[in-house]
């Protein structure tokens, strides 16, 4: 019973990131069928604009430093952050890695009831990877949406 949970689980982990694979594989292969409007032009034109507004805005505020104090303007997002906002793996990876910590902790529950009365030798120092696995990818998903939030307006 033991070996069916761990192997289900490693097939469910691997048949969702290989269909994720998949998916995101036909989107970028649908991206570039002719016809189809393609992202970079628009961004380099966003970029060249604001390349222009630039020195418009130093000059702003060279001459009013009073105005400046009183209304902050708001600031665009960084470029670390519209990476970090554009990588959107961190989702599903976080939500393989905690199915497989789960599924893994129940075979370790249902272990601790077969006659020996404990997992083998190993299994802890897995369990705690896992675990540390699956934390550090839904801090890094949780970092990523927060990142999409700001990059939302801009």
């Amino acid at each position: 019973m033991t070996y069916f949970l761990i192997m289900g689980g490693l097939v469910a982990s691997a048949s969702f990131t290989v269909g994720w694979v998949l998916w995101r594989g036909a989107l970028w292969c649908l991206a570039r069928l002719p016809g189809r409007s393609r992202r970079g032009g628009a961004r380099s034109g966003r970029r060249k604009a604001s390349r222009r507004a630039r020195p418009a805005v130093q000059k702003a505020r060279a001459t009013k430093p009073a105005a400046r104090r009183a209304a902050p303007a708001s600031r665009s997002p960084g470029r670390f952050i519209g990476w970090l906002a554009a990588r959107q793996a961190a989702m599903p990876l976080a939500l393989v890695a905690s199915l497989v910590y789960l599924v893994t902790r129940l075979a370790e529950y249902g272990l601790r009831f077969r006659p020996p009365h404990e997992p083998p030798s190993g299994y802890q120092s897995i369990l705690t990877w896992l675990a540390w696995l699956a934390s550090g990818l839904l801090v890094a998903a949780l970092l990523q949406r927060l990142a999409a939030w700001r990059c939302r307006g801009s």
